[in-house]
């Protein structure tokens, strides 16, 4: 299956000082990976930001050229308004939810998820604000933050 790649997981590339081994953790398969628009955005805003330095640039540079970055048009929206009604326990077509309270999604999470949903791409995070669309909307691999530190 294919892989889409969080903000989080582009960030831990970047950081880390063996690149091989981190990116063939992450991709054990040698799928092809996918990041949205969206984490493109996240990713250069914290760069200005946090005022990182010119390797750092370079690095994230080298990701991005290695990875298919998916825009956003109007194909999204659907699923886009599907995935947070369904987060929000007030999408009709679910009459069960597997969580008792609502899962606030941010807007940037929420179109990331979209193009999970809508390609059938594995969403690969360290984070748990997906977990609930897991096997509803499509596949999530939360990978802890910990199993990283072999790679910095």
């Amino acid at each position: 299956m294919n892989l889409l790649l969080d903000t989080n997981i582009i960030l831990n590339i970047i950081r880390a000082k063996n690149i091989i081994g981190i990116k063939d953790f992450i991709n054990p398969d040698n799928s092809l990976l996918y990041i949205s628009i969206v984490t493109e955005a996240e990713i250069r805003a914290l760069s200005i930001k946090n005022n990182w330095g010119e390797n750092r640039k370079r690095s994230l540079d080298a990701i991005l050229d290695e990875v298919d970055i998916i825009g956003i048009d109007q194909l999204f929206v659907n699923i886009y308004a599907e995935i947070d009604a369904y987060s929000q326990r007030l999408n009709p077509r679910f009459e069960t939810y597997p969580f008792d309270t609502p899962r606030n999604m941010g807007k940037n999470d929420l179109w990331i998820a979209s193009l999970a949903a809508l390609l059938g791409l594995r969403l690969v995070t360290t984070d748990s604000d997906f977990y609930h669309l897991h096997d509803i909307f499509f596949e999530v691999r939360k990978i802890a933050p910990v199993d990283f530190v072999r790679f910095f």
